[in-house]
């Protein structure tokens, strides 16, 4: 198992913001990270990094989840083992050369299996699609042991799981089964796709990718007019709706201070919001 000293977070987290890890443990297969899980705990624990926001100061221990299992198996027609370290870009670019399709709309985004299964990603309520659509069972650590659980007891819903901010679980791997589909179509989806992202998605900064997975848009309109947030820093992105940006000089304070002022302007005008990022403070 690595274990790294002093390591700055902000170099693991898509907005680049983040403090420091007194120690940083890498475990490298499950028995490492049983041992790793045991020895410092769960609280803190890194995958992908994207829809992370962590605080400024300094963590006793982090946990790394990036290097334990990359296996990709194909078990039988268009049903997989998938460890929770493997790309997204990796997994879709796998089952499509075999004939298998159906996530190519999360080819742009820049995470593992493990924190996409986490946080049941997709792309848009409007659209409905998720991944855990294809979803058979998740394997998972639970206290010391290891065990299945099946798709129906994972409470998916609209990006969120039973493994969501729940340090009772760690996320291992997955069994998917995709549908069969022709390589073609899936170079062109992702095609597709990637230019949508190009004209609507803001990635010329560092950003969580969507800030709140429910909002009501004409607030969010207009907390970009008035230009909340600090232009220096973080602030709302002036091409993609419900994105925060990092200029270069952003803080935790500015984002943290940002989302909270959000929050409250919807509960002052009666409308629900429910924030996708996760919290360290």
């Amino acid at each position: 198992m690595k274990v790294l000293e002093n390591e700055q977070l902000s170099r693991y987290t898509t907005i680049k913001i983040g403090g420091t890890a007194k120690k940083m443990y890498i475990p490298e297969s499950e028995e490492e990270l049983i041992e790793a899980a045991v020895k410092v705990g769960r609280q803190y624990i890194i995958g992908g990094g994207s829809n992370l926001l962590i605080a400024d100061h300094e963590y006793e221990s982090v946990l790394n989840l990036r290097e334990f299992e990359k296996k990709i198996e194909h078990q039988s027609e268009g049903r997989y083992y998938v460890g929770a370290s493997v790309r997204l870009q990796n997994l879709i670019n796998t089952i499509n050369k075999d004939g298998y399709g159906g996530m190519e709309y999360l080819y742009s985004v820049p995470g593992l299996i493990g924190g996409a299964i986490v946080m049941n990603a997709g792309n848009g309520r409007e659209w409905n699609n998720c991944i855990s659509d294809y979803i058979i069972r998740v394997k998972v650590l639970h206290g010391n042991e290891i065990k299945w659980i099946d798709k129906a007891d994972c409470d998916f819903s609209h990006r969120n799981s039973i493994f969501k901010n729940n340090s009772e679980y760690i996320v291992l791997a997955a069994e998917f089964d995709f549908p069969k589909q022709d390589l073609e179509k899936s170079k062109n989806m992702i095609k597709e796709r990637l230019e949508l992202c190009k004209r609507l998605q803001d990635s010329s900064k560092p950003n969580f990718g969507s800030t709140f997975m429910i909002y009501d848009k004409t607030i969010i309109r207009f907390a970009k007019r008035l230009q909340l947030g600090n232009k220096k820093g973080v602030h709302f992105s002036r091409k993609t709706g419900n994105w925060l940006v990092n200029e270069g000089h952003g803080s935790y304070r500015q984002a943290i201070k940002l989302i909270k002022r959000i929050e409250k302007i919807h509960k002052l005008f009666g409308k629900k919001c429910d924030r996708e990022v996760i919290i360290w403070d």
